[in-house]
């Protein structure tokens, strides 16, 4: 009687202990954890455009072996209702829906698991609901909308891209030396839009320092370039200069410290005014070497220049950088500068 109750015991131990393994894998395999800032949820105070956005941090769920990210989406939203903008600088994914669904987002977690993905926050504001995830690097994303959900995976750019070129995108937050209603921030802006569009077929794949009005550190703009591993950072600028009228034409800064054999910074520079000139027809100014305080060129270890396009504060100037023909011209110059400089990189090794 008593080994007849040993052995029930023994099968009911060995049931349980199965039992309890199998919670735990279950939970293991599909736990819910935050990832956003805050390990609890609350509401967050952020900064959006100069408004108050309030925020809450995003659940997600780890869930199987592939490295991705499925976002669960409300039943009434289509393909047309969404926009994924990458901010790269900011190292952030955001994907904002028409129509107002924060606690939607509060309700239901995000499935997946990615190591590039460190974060995330859901805020709605005017019937607006943005998503933001937050990376560890700057990322190329690729997504798929299916079956109520939004799968996304992210890719290093250097896994992509055999050339990866930075624009510096000089001004932001309305800087305007300038005369009449030419502003800096407005014209580099609008000349690295057409360079970027002419080497769009090129080998060559462009990120820009800022893509609207916001002003960027010099510090984020280092990173930025040293996250992205560039080979290339080109810098476009303009100058401005009390009684100036005599002041014209195209020149370029660079930093004479870093040295490559057979193609260094002042090849570089060289060659960007060469073919900006010849294109645009404009004067070269000359090459001048970079101030000390001049963060961003001292301290790239990358072919790096700056081309300083035209004088604001010079009425011709002016007048030619408020015409479309010549902001092409130039454009076109710079872009071709750019393609024959890799050329002459690839070279030298």
């Amino acid at each position: 009687m008593q080994e007849k109750l040993w052995k029930v015991m023994l099968v009911y131990s060995i049931l349980f202990s199965a039992a309890a393994m199998y919670v735990m894998l279950y939970f293991s395999a599909t736990k819910t954890i935050v990832i956003a800032e805050e390990t609890t949820p609350g509401h967050i105070e952020s900064e959006v455009q100069g408004d108050k956005m309030i925020e809450s941090p995003l659940f997600f769920r780890e869930e199987g072996a592939e490295e991705g990210i499925r976002v669960p989406l409300p039943p009434e939203i289509r393909a047309d209702d969404i926009v994924i903008e990458n901010r790269y600088i900011e190292h952030g994914i955001y994907i904002i829906l028409t129509g107002s669904y924060r606690d939607f987002y509060v309700n239901n977690v995000l499935i997946g698991k990615d190591p590039k993905v460190i974060g995330g926050t859901v805020g709605e504001e005017a019937g607006v609901t943005r998503l933001q995830l937050q990376l560890t690097e700057p990322c190329e994303q690729e997504y798929i909308f299916e079956n109520g959900m939004l799968y996304l995976t992210f890719t290093s750019p250097g896994n992509l891209y055999d050339k990866i070129l930075v624009l510096d995108i000089t001004g932001g937050s309305g800087a305007g030396n300038g005369k009449g209603d030419v502003l800096e921030a407005d014209i580099i802006l609008e000349l690295s839009e057409k360079i970027t569009e002419k080497l769009k077929d090129s080998d060559i794949h462009v990120y820009c320092t800022r893509t609207d009005d916001r002003e960027v550190t010099e510090e984020e703009k280092i990173k930025f370039v040293n996250d992205l591993q560039a080979d290339m950072l080109i810098s476009i600028r303009t100058v401005a200069k009390e009684n100036s009228d005599s002041v014209a034409g195209i020149q370029a800064v660079y930093n004479r410290t870093y040295f490559i054999p057979y193609f260094g910074n002042t090849e570089l520079a060289d060659m960007l005014v060469r073919y900006a000139c010849v294109t645009s027809g404009c004067v070269a100014n000359g090459l001048y070497e970079a101030e000390s305080d001049d963060i961003l060129l001292q301290r790239m270890q990358i072919p790096a220049a700056a081309i300083v396009v035209d004088c604001l504060t010079n009425k011709k100037e002016v007048q030619l950088l408020s015409s479309e023909e010549h902001k092409e011209k130039l454009a076109e110059g710079i872009a071709e500068g750019i393609v024959a400089a890799f050329a002459e990189k690839d070279k030298s090794h």
